[in-house]
């Protein structure tokens, strides 16, 4: 399990461009026998949804492609004790290895970020994922279940402020091709 604190009083910084659909990260569980606060809401941003990864080199048609890859979506729940929230999230990605890969590995990077923190380290979260495909199969599912985050919050009238967003780290070059080739 991987530990993502947010820190205290920080302002909140411009997100850009998020997945039509809002996705609220389901199961809060709250100490008190009344209702649950609700969970922060959870969003893929659309730009960073996706990244092809291509071999070096000047080339970028598909048989250029190492690895492309897609978050499909997410799962979590969430409880509040005395320090405020714990959000426990699941993040699948679907994996297609390219015809220009010379490895049956690769790895893959997607951060979990909280804007309200910015421009505290602690709002950005990259995570590695290392992708190893058997002989003969070259596409996969991987699920990484390895996010905790605790934010300092309380009360449920101020929970949806703390929006959690989700992506690939890409590059810039990767990114504007996300941008060109909206799916």
């Amino acid at each position: 399990m991987r530990d993502f604190a947010a820190p205290r009083g920080r302002a909140l910084g411009p997100v850009v461009s998020v997945l039509a659909m809002a996705v609220a990260v389901a199961g809060c569980s709250a100490l008190s026998k009344s209702e649950p606060p609700p969970c922060p809401p959870v969003y893929i941003l659309s730009d960073a949804s996706h990244v092809t990864k291509f071999r070096p080199g000047s080339g970028r048609d598909l048989t250029d492609v190492e690895v492309e890859a897609e978050i499909v979506g997410f799962k979590g729940e969430c409880g509040y004790d005395a320090k405020g929230a714990n959000v426990d999230l699941t993040v699948s990605i679907d994996v297609r290895r390219g015809p220009a890969a010379v490895s049956r590995e690769a790895t893959l990077s997607y951060f979990v970020a909280i804007p309200k923190f910015y421009p505290a380290d602690e709002a950005k979260a990259v995570i590695a994922v290392p992708v190893v495909f058997p002989d003969g199969v070259d596409s996969a599912r991987i699920t990484d279940e390895g996010v905790r985050m605790q934010i300092p919050v309380k009360t449920r009238e101020v929970i949806d402020q703390y929006e959690i967003y989700l992506g690939f780290q890409t590059t810039p070059e990767e990114l504007e091709l996300n941008r060109r080739t909206k799916r």
